[in-house]
């Protein structure tokens, strides 16, 4: 790591001391101020909600609606558990109300959804019905006038952006309902995330004056995630700090992770990619845990000061990271609730180890506890709301944004904090070399006062000049033998810091698991043997070995097991070499071979005798049924001044690859 220059530092301790010293009490004050009294107002919108609607089922006229007017106490539903209900069923279904709104948390089942609107007025009405929660897989929109044919219209997350009727981020459905007429809306929603439906009528001005207010609130929420990312990032490259840049893709991956569930992810990054679009929100949550946990354990210093905390905070992240793989195989809704259950416990958790280290001293942990409490309160309220145990409103599910604001911007300050805590030992240390420096003067001082005594005396005591001299002579002999003794040191620890050198070298060129080579060690060499090869005009072959099926293999028996099964190949095939440095892993379950001077029969002869030792493997100590067997593409004969290694490298791939498409467990051969 770099070393910060004194300048450097005293700038950024500077900046930073003016943010946490002359602004954090004030500021912090009114956040927690304004936060506490938010949080306040959940219990009074848990129960307070006034959906009363006067007379829930009956037909709607549309012109007595208030634009931006709540639907959800007047929609009929019917829960699907089996998803057998059909719309020509719904006739005869008894449909329920609810004034507590249109939430049912996460569910395997289907819900119907039914209103009528119906236009008395005397001229054609237009209206905009919006379904503000963007992450709803399948929404089919049944719509009927009276006992006419049904028209159907699809909706949902899993359909690209573009198809939607209305380009945003929500679920936008145009209305238009004629004079004296009157229609009928049944929805159908199928959905592996969170069962809410919040539907809303609106005039399309009122609409559009509505998302723009929306967009001013998401635009300074993202400026300041923004802010804290680039300011971190600038510090990050100024004092080379590991933990600002935990921090910096820790309130990234926020910030994708709150834009993937409003929605604006979908409209504006990857508005047709259907399937990552659920899986972004469980990928991109993962690193929020990932990176705060890092940033936890670095910031507190748990390896050192912690190590029980250090290691559960480990099996968080190895945790997520094994949700991030499973993201493809396993049910969205399965692993959202598991994650979201990580999370509380990774939140509970740096609170407590947040106030445990204040408590034990360290200063700059009052910002971490302070910060991570925000957050808690905001993914708690959240939490609740997805599995229905408050309502949905504007501030449930917005609390998890003003949260995190809050607290990244503390973060800022906790890290700020420890800066200048730095900068304050820095200075100390300064102070204390200075005070022994003064003392080392006055000792110097009192030395030459000494010394001068010393010829005084010696001026006045001539007869003792021969015993000083013998001294003295003594003295040099020591220092001699000293200087001597010192620079045969040196020699030893030059000598000693070569062979580690070399060491060093050989560890960074060769596989940790299997002991051979590793594809540094083989681009070098291969491109040396082909340079040779040319410059002699001799024959050359390169053989690349992949293990056949070894993920199925890995995935059935374990890493452990995959390991084994590596370095017994590895074993296999160096026994059929003459020398070993011909030898690499190439990549995963990949492995290469290097012949200088060997013609393609001989080659062949090679790899079918490595096909061979490979196949005769036994794992009894696995599975004693396990046979594991190995593809071979070779590349032989004698290079030209036109060919280059990598061109050899990439014929012999494509054999490789012809021996997986014929069967694998065979030798495919490229002259």
């Amino acid at each position: 790591m770099r070393k910060t220059t004194q300048a450097e530092f005293l700038v950024l301790a500077t900046l930073n001391s003016v943010i946490a010293k002359g602004l954090w009490m004030k500021t912090i004050r009114q956040l927690m101020s304004l936060w506490l009294c938010l949080t306040a107002s959940v219990a009074w919108s848990s129960h307070g909600a006034d959906f009363k609607a006067d007379k829930p089922g009956e037909i709607l006229e549309v012109t007595e609606l208030a634009s931006g007017k709540s639907l959800d106490p007047l929609a009929g539903y019917i829960e699907d558990p089996l998803h057998e209900l059909t719309i020509d069923s719904m006739a005869d279904v008894a449909w329920q109300y609810s004034e507590k709104g249109l939430s049912f948390g996460y569910t395997d089942s289907v819900y119907w959804y039914r209103i009528v609107f119906s236009n008395h007025s005397e001229k054609e009405i237009q209206r905009f019905v919006s379904l503000s929660y963007p992450v709803l897989d399948y929404i089919d929109v049944y719509r009927r006038d009276g006992n006419s044919p049904w028209t159907q219209t699809s909706l949902g997350d899993k359909q690209v952006f573009d198809d939607r009727l209305i380009s945003h981020r929500h679920f936008v459905i145009p209305m238009d309902i004629a004079k004296g007429e009157t229609q009928e809306w049944i929805f159908r929603v199928d959905t592996s995330s969170a069962m809410q439906f919040p539907i809303n009528i609106w005039e399309e001005r009122d609409f559009f004056v509505h998302d723009q207010n929306q967009l001013l609130g998401l635009g300074l929420y993202y400026g300041v995630m923004l802010i804290m990312v680039f300011y971190n990032l600038f510090v990050f490259f100024s004092v080379r700090e590991g933990n600002y840049l935990y921090y910096v893709i820790y309130v990234g991956c926020m910030a994708g992770f709150l834009g993937s569930l409003q929605g604006i992810n979908f409209q504006y990054l990857w508005p047709e990619a259907t399937n990552w679009n659920d899986q972004s929100i469980i990928v991109l949550l993962s690193g929020v845990i990932i990176f705060a946990s890092l940033f936890t354990q670095k910031f507190l210093y748990l390896k050192d000061d912690a190590p029980f905390f250090n290691r559960l905070l480990i099996g968080v992240i190895v945790t997520c990271v094994s949700i991030v793989f499973l993201s493809n195989i396993v049910a969205y809704h399965a692993l959202i609730r598991l994650l979201i259950i990580v999370a509380m416990i990774a939140m509970l958790g740096a609170i407590y180890l947040g106030f445990k280290r204040w408590s034990e001293g360290f200063v700059a942990a009052r910002y971490y506890a302070i910060a991570w409490t925000s957050f808690l309160l905001g993914g708690m309220i959240l939490a609740l709301n997805k599995f229905n145990v408050i309502p949905r409103n504007f501030f449930t599910e917005n609390t998890l944004q003003i949260g995190s604001a809050m607290e990244v911007i503390l973060l800022s300050f906790a890290l700020a904090d420890r800066l200048n805590q730095e900068k304050r030992e820095r200075y100390d240390a300064q102070i204390n070399a200075l005070e022994h420096e003064k003392l080392a003067r006055k000792a110097q001082t009192e030395a030459l006062d000494q010394e001068r005594n010393a010829r005084k005396a010696q001026e006045k005591a001539l007869e003792h000049e021969r015993e000083a001299r013998e001294a003295q002579a003594k003295a040099l002999d020591i220092q001699k033998r000293a200087t001597e003794t010192l620079e045969e040191r040196v020699k030893e620890r030059t000598v000693e810091l070569e062979s580690v050198n070399r060491q060093l070298e050989k560890m960074s060129t060769t596989d940790a698991l299997t002991n051979i080579r590793n594809r540094r060690y083989f681009d070098e060499f291969v491109a040396n043997e082909f340079a040779l090869a040319i410059h002699d005009s001799g024959d050359l072959a390169v053989l690349l070995l992949d293990i056949d099926h070894f993920k199925i293999v890995n995935d059935k028996y374990g890493h452990q097991a995959g390991d084994e099964i590596l370095r017994c190949v590895s074993g296999a095939i160096s026994e059929s070499l003459t020398n070993e440095d011909q030898l690499a892993r190439y990549g995963g379950e990949e492995f290469a071979v290097v012949l200088a001077g060997m013609k393609l029969d001989h080659a062949v002869s090679i790899a079918e005798s490595i096909r061979e030792r490979v196949e005769q493997l036994n794992f009894d100590r696995i599975d004693p049924s396990l046979r594991v067997t190995i593809s071979i593409g070779v590349k032989a004969g004698i290079p030209k001044l036109s060919n280059t290694s990598d061109e050899w490298i990439n014929e012999a791939d494509q054999a490789l690859y012809e021996s997986k498409e014929n069967g694998r467990n065979q030798v495919t051969v490229r002259q």
